[in-house]
């Protein structure tokens, strides 16, 4: 029988704490198993291996990722659906503000001259910003870390 694989220098081998396995926390933090590896071998990340006969067996401190969506009490999801679909329909009222304020002033350009141009400029500007959050994925409130 061979000897255990060893980890790198400075790697832990025995948990001193509650652990997940390696997939488990790559998963959950949204990486690749080897750039977690790489950040527990650097000191980056809390966790370590244990020397098994084939390959080692990588884990990473709970402390150190965010909580599992079963871990969420069932409240607390809900209320961020409820923000979720409340910063939707702020979005969407401001599209719809900004259209009808287009209409407004399409319906104000039928003059002549110049004057018409500028009209239909000005609505194309608030076309554009309608449709501009509409193209935004999800909703405005995506794009700041509330």
């Amino acid at each position: 029988m061979s000897p255990p694989k060893q980890p790198p220098p400075g790697v832990e081998t025995e948990p001193q704490g509650e652990v997940v396995p390696l997939q488990e926390a790559a998963s959950r933090l949204g990486k690749d198993p080897r750039t977690l590896i790489k950040a527990i071998t650097a000191g980056h990340l809390r966790g370590g291996a244990m020397p098994r006969p084939e390959r080692l067996r990588w884990y990473v401190y709970v402390s150190e990722l965010p909580p599992a969506a079963d871990a969420l009490p069932a409240s607390s999801g809900a209320h961020w659906q409820v923000q979720d679909l409340q910063a939707q329909v702020v979005s969407l009222q401001e599209a719809n503000r900004l259209l009808i304020a287009a209409q407004q002033d399409l319906l104000q350009a039928g003059g002549a001259g110049n004057e018409a141009a500028e009209h239909y400029r000005r609505v194309a500007e608030r076309y554009l910003d309608a449709l501009g959050q509409f193209n935004t994925p999800g909703h405005l409130g995506d794009l700041a870390d509330l």
